[in-house]
């Protein structure tokens, strides 16, 4: 009767522990956003411009922005002294 309590209760104990630990571990993590600065290459342009900010957290909405009547998507840099803009940005919101 013992050993058959102990093969039953003992994983069970320790899969609960486990799950419990995990959502303990979890529930400090909140994505923090980072403002950065949007470029774009305007048409007939070759150089990285910066015109508008956006920020580097996933969300359903594009870093866009329209310039001179066209619309561009807004890109990020590695770092300020690239000359390459090419880091997919996001905005908080639509608008």
């Amino acid at each position: 009767m013992k050993t058959s309590l102990f093969k039953i209760v003992m994983p069970t104990i320790a899969i609960l522990l486990a799950v419990g630990g995990s959502f303990a571990s979890n529930a400090s993590e909140k994505a923090t956003s980072t403002i950065l600065p949007g470029y774009i290459i305007p048409l007939g342009g070759s150089i990285c411009q910066n015109f508008t900010t956006c920020e580097n957290i996933l969300s359903p909405w594009i870093c866009t922005l329209v310039y001179q009547g066209i619309p561009y998507q807004a890109y990020g840099k590695m770092s300020p002294q690239d000359t390459v803009c090419d880091i997919i940005l996001y905005k908080g919101s639509p608008f």
